[in-house]
């Protein structure tokens, strides 16, 4: 999950012993050649079988908690992943079950987030209206409609994240970046299906947020390098292309135009724009519309816009998006996320979440220029972690006191630009040829793309102007849009609409 707030850094420092004399190079060979080799410890494994019921009659499945050791190509360790599988039990041919690999994104974040809230048997019973959760304790329930109905489930914690770690002379650091990131998750998949079977599989990737970005990059890796044929691949609210997204925004007026849409959303349903006559639907496509001629053309202008023109926008703009006339012109018709979160209900003393913008809460300082803290990572993280912790010990049988890391700032921190990106006129990232190319490589290879109205970070007009100009083609390109923010599954009506949806698409393939 993507925070804007910078983060403080926390350093540990070991103190080393002194020595008053240094043994010789000699001794410190013989030294190390006595010394013991530490027996590396076997891989974990919890197996347990389950009941539910599910849309369309009865389901027996098995979970699987383990952990799966990659190895190097001299058979070196190099990282353990943590995954929990989900497997339909009596299948006898797995040729004819889909196996899907889920990850959330982050960078540095552990699945937990798609497990709990979208595609697993059990979901986080949270108010669906973007209400606080309250405390503990909190409870899970069951999810009828979870996509086990139509393949098996296997949870990708990459290194860092989970129980996942690096292993022998690695060192977790050493798999953040885009290449490396790709290479790891890519190898863990080799190996799981290598271990369970499921080479000949039909097989799916979902990833959400920068696993838009992780499943574009793993498509070569797969499909070219590892020889693993895919089905499709499921994203949601998924980052692509960076130039789309409000995070550099310095003289990228397309980030502006591609917000747009979810910031009016958003300003719909809090109720501060005109709404007489028109849905939700015929609004927003009025605004697109708007964002990506007379505002855009606008933008485009810069300094030569004239006075009188920029006005008429702000008046348009504020019948859009419900912040006054006077802001806007102040701002020049550009306002980025977190103003917007700020600006809209500011009147009321309350400012918006960033990934969902349903959520509010009140404001300390009512005269900042943006929110000192984001509504909705508030009232969601606690209710996820807590929860999963008490899933894993409880029901799936995983009694460990290690320490599980459901987001690592540090990743996302130090997180490394792909290959051919460090160079001196390096620009912004964008992974859609590698997801365009896929579908090239392999002509059966089909995108499900899915976003919320009111993520003001990837936004759903942001999402559908990345891969319509893509060059997928659009026969096998399934783009959906619904209400809620960047887990727009924490809205029920959406989850529902949302995981029907998938499994219809899986389905399809497999027709």
């Amino acid at each position: 999950m993507m925070k804007w707030s910078t983060l403080a850094l926390a350093f540990a420092f070991a103190a080393l012993p002194l020595f008053a004399d240094d043994p010789k190079p000699a001794d410190k060979d013989k030294a190390a050649a006595d010394k013991p080799k530490e027996k590396e410890e076997a891989p974990a494994k919890f197996v347990k079988p389950h009941r539910m019921k599910v849309t369309g009659g009865e389901l027996a499945y098995t979970t699987t908690a383990e952990e799966i050791l990659l190895k190097d190509g001299e058979g070196k360790s190099t990282a353990k992943f943590f995954t929990i599988s989900y497997s339909k039990d009596g299948v006898t041919n797995f040729e004819t079950r889909p196996i899907t690999f889920v990850f959330n994104g982050g960078p540095g974040s552990a699945s937990l987030w798609l497990h709990f809230g979208l595609v697993g048997p059990k979901l986080i019973d949270i108010p669906s209206d973007a209400q606080d959760p309250g405390a503990p304790p909190y409870k899970l329930r069951d999810n009828p409609g979870t996509i086990l109905r139509a393949t098996d489930l296997v949870f990708v914690d990459p290194v860092g994240t989970g129980y996942s770690r690096a292993a022998g002379d690695k060192k977790d650091e050493d798999f953040w970046g885009y290449d490396e990131d790709a290479d790891s998750v890519a190898e863990f998949i080799r190996t799981f299906i290598t271990q369970h079977n499921r080479w000949n599989s039909p097989k799916y990737i979902l990833g959400e947020s920068y696993g838009g970005i992780r499943s574009s990059l793993l498509i070569p890796r797969l499909q070219g390098d590892l020889g693993v044929g895919l089905n499709g691949v499921i994203l949601i609210s998924p980052a692509l292309n960076m130039a789309t997204l409000p995070f550099l925004l310095e003289g990228n007026d397309q980030s502006f135009a591609t917000t747009l849409p979810a910031f009016a959303a958003t300003a719909w349903y809090h109720h501060k724009v005109p709404t007489a006559g028109k849905d939700l639907g015929s609004f927003l496509r009025e605004v697109e519309q708007f964002a990506g001629n007379d505002y855009l053309l606008a933008l485009f202008k810069g300094d030569r816009l004239e006075a009188a023109e920029k006005e008429r926008l702000g008046e348009k703009l504020h019948q859009y998006l419900g912040l006054s006339k006077e802001y806007l012109v102040r701002s020049n018709l550009r306002v980025t996320p977190p103003r917007f979160a700020k600006e809209l209900l500011r009147d009321e003393g309350k400012s918006l979440g960033l990934l969902d913008a349903r959520y509010t809460q009140d404001e300390l300082d009512n005269i900042a220029e943006e929110p000192l803290s984001d509504p909705f990572n508030a009232k969601t993280g606690p209710v996820y972690i807590s929860s999963f912790q008490n899933y894993l010990r409880n029901e799936l049988g995983v009694e460990w006191d290690k320490r599980y890391n459901p987001s690592n700032n540090a990743a996302n921190r130090k997180w490394k630009r792909p290959a051919g990106a460090n160079h001196a006129f390096a620009g912004f990232v964008d992974v859609t040829s590698s997801l365009a190319q896929g579908t090239k490589d392999n002509e059966a290879l089909r995108v499900f793309a899915a976003a919320g109205y009111n993520d003001l970070v990837t936004s759903y007009f942001a999402m559908k102007y990345m891969l319509e100009h893509s060059g997928i083609d659009p026969k096998r390109l399934a783009i959906h849009d619904y209400p809620g923010g960047h887990m727009m599954y924490l809205h029920r009506p959406s989850a529902e609409a949302l995981s029907n949806d998938i499994v219809k698409f899986i389905e399809a393939g497999n027709s």
